[in-house]
């Protein structure tokens, strides 16, 4: 009996083993939005699917690579890249929507290590094709279970609280999308509360800026030679309310896309105060003029007060090399925020 005892224990200690050394060895690879994600299902709000995670941090790899339905093994840059990857060993695969079929796609993750060790994930995204993202168009975050079913993350680890979606880890552009690349002329009221910053400092990561951000007619990133792409224009403008260490001084900023002879950027010269830890309105629009240029305004205000009748800034684009159409971007860069709310609609 105490023999039996004995192998039944040496046994069960070695399945125990075994089996911890599988879960830890599959905890090496870990996907920020869960092993089952669809796409599509509200409509396509940019031109990449985006799969998002990390590889254990404590770990030195040597290669991680892809496989999207069993095809062409592609190798993934681990962050930080002190732009899009923002932590040691972060990733973001960045798939077409032309690489992928309607229904069930399979991404498998594989990473070797330098002394050897593997770790392996498979991620099953459901595609749907064909949907129209609807306008008008609304979200409370605070009900939401599943950030995926609502919007979709371009970048950054986010995590659903009572209060809305928040920042995990705030660093350079964090993004999230709504909307559709067909989008014209639209606006967004978002109810939000800025937690905190980092101060704006020259070089990564601030980049000597610090914001929450509101782009218009994106469609994603454009094809560069990194991985993921880094190129944030062409796109239509970005509106980012910048944050100052004096909280009083905050400003506007509209950021154009960039392109050549394209007004760079232009300033507001009014101070907005804010206070951390409470909520605030921004409210932003895009509009076709009648003579075909882009007219983009942006306002803030703190909850409780009254909303301005005017728009803190208003910027023009020639119409002739403006993005036509997409989505809305909500863009915290560098700032740990909670969206609680955003109501989208469209303008005649």
């Amino acid at each position: 009996m105490k023999l039996n005892a004995f192998l039944l224990f040496a046994v069960l200690s070695v399945v125990t083993t075994l089996a911890y050394s599988q879960k830890s060895k599959q905890s090496d690879i870990e996907v920020w939005y869960g092993k089952k994600q669809s796409f599509g299902e509200v409509g396509r709000a940019q031109n990449w699917i985006n799969i998002l995670g990390n590889v254990a941090r404590d770990k030195a790899w040597k290669q991680v690579i892809y496989t999207l339905n069993g095809g062409e093994r592609k190798e993934l840059s681990l962050g930080s890249d002190k732009h899009r990857l923002a932590n040691k060993g972060d990733f973001n695969i960045d798939i077409g929507w032309d690489e992928v079929v309607e229904g069930k796609n399979t991404v498998v993750i594989e990473a070797i290590s330098e002394k050897g060790e593997k770790a392996k994930e498979k991620v099953v995204i459901d595609v749907t094709l064909g949907k129209k993202w609807p306008l008008p168009y609304s979200v409370d975050f605070s009900k939401v279970t599943k950030l995926q079913k609502v919007v979709q993350v371009v970048d950054g680890k986010w995590e659903l609280t009572q209060e809305g979606v928040r920042t995990a880890e705030p660093y350079y552009d964090r993004v999230l999308t709504i909307g559709d690349t067909n989008w014209t002329n639209f606006e967004a009221n978002i109810l939000l509360t800025v937690n905190d910053f980092t101060p704006p400092e020259k070089g990564p990561p601030t980049f000597n800026v610090t914001h929450f951000g509101v782009a218009f007619r994106w469609r994603g990133h454009a094809p560069d030679k990194l991985q993921p792409y880094r190129k944030w224009f062409p796109l239509g403008a970005q509106g980012e309310f910048l944050l100052k260490n004096n909280l009083d001084s905050c400003t506007w900023r509209i950021l154009f896309d960039g392109g050549s002879g394209a007004p760079p950027q232009k300033f507001t010269k009014n101070r907005k105060p804010i206070s951390l830890g409470k909520k605030m309105h921004v409210k932003a629009q895009v509009t076709t003029l009648p003579n075909g240029d882009t007219e983009y305004s942006f306002k803030q205000w703190m909850m409780g007060t009254d909303e301005p009748a005017q728009w803190d800034i208003v910027g023009i684009e020639d119409g002739k090399r403006d993005f036509r159409s997409g989505a809305l971007c909500l863009v915290p860069h560098n700032s740990d925020v909670t969206i609680h709310q955003v109501l989208v609609k469209e303008i005649d």
